[in-house]
């Protein structure tokens, strides 16, 4: 073998050495940011781990909860799922260019309750939400989500809009409180404002049963972890109604008619404000 083959030799062995390391960073989609109980996340290629503080949320990983669990994901566009007790989710997909600040979202709730905040990839393309029953998708905004074997509950809490389609049919939400059910073979009801009292359940199940001594919360986590900004639900602009995107007062004075408030759960700890670059679980938006 000539001086030439050998280089190129080395070259094409070094190339395959680093494909590992390639996909790997292709594959980290997120970071989970606050936790309750003992969460665990099963990545495609790994063995099932439980979802500590820092530990990376993975393209295609299946996350469950158990009934005394919770789980806050934060991804790399800013988006965040609180995940509530006893849920089944998989993170179908997730494509982010960081630079053009656009990508697709997309994830598949088979069980349990969660609510969905908007990051930049809800800015420019919906993020779908396909649940047993239905599927939801949201643009800039928040909503919350009751999945269950046989029906579907979506609430609007505020952005730009919410749809539900289900049995070739699509109901859209642009109004903040108001929310759409779906059984199982059904077309989605007219979408109706949440009842006096009716959210509180699904905000229970989002809430710790051991709050963090300092009271912090996953809201509060991604505005001081530096992800404010990128945050759908943290723009300049002002969304329907008058509600500012800028303040999740708004959002609780958004859903004051169904005399309910938008309950921030107590179970984050300090804000992950993990260093750029490096390997491991390091979490660069």
């Amino acid at each position: 073998m000539n001086a030439l083959s050998s280089g190129f030799a080395v070259l094409a062995v070094s190339a395959l050495l680093a494909i590992p390391e390639l996909v790997a960073a292709q594959s980290r989609v997120g970071v989970t940011s606050a936790t309750s109980g003992g969460p665990v996340g099963k990545p495609p290629t790994q063995a099932e781990r439980v979802l500590h503080v820092g530990v990376d949320v993975q393209a295609n990983e299946a996350i469950t909860t158990g009934i005394d669990d919770r789980a806050h994901l934060l991804f790399l566009d800013g988006s965040s799922i609180t995940v509530g007790p006893q849920a089944r989710l998989t993170i179908d997909k997730f494509v982010y260019d960081p630079n053009l600040k656009k990508g697709e979202l997309a994830v598949n709730a088979a069980q349990g309750v969660l609510r969905f905040v908007g990051g930049r990839i809800s800015k420019t393309q919906p993020v779908i939400v396909t649940t047993p029953s239905a599927t939801l998708t949201i643009r800039g905004g928040i909503m919350l989500i009751d999945s269950q074997p046989t029906k579907t509950v979506a609430t609007f809490v505020f952005g730009v809009e919410m749809t539900v389609v289900a049995h070739g049919q699509k109901q859209t939400v642009v109004r903040p409180g108001w929310q759409v059910t779906v059984f199982n073979g059904a077309a989605p009801t007219a979408p109706v404002q949440a009842t006096p009292g009716s959210l509180s359940p699904e905000f229970a199940k989002l809430e710790a049963l051991h709050g963090q001594p300092n009271g912090a919360n996953p809201d509060d986590a991604v505005q001081s972890s530096g992800f404010e900004a990128q945050n759908s639900g943290r723009g300049p602009s002002v969304g329907p109604n008058g509600i500012d995107p800028s303040n999740l007062n708004d959002a609780n004075n958004a859903l004051s008619g169904a005399n309910t408030q938008v309950q921030k759960p107590a179970f984050a700890p300090q804000p992950v404000n993990i260093p750029r670059g490096g390997g491991g679980n390091n979490f660069s938006p």
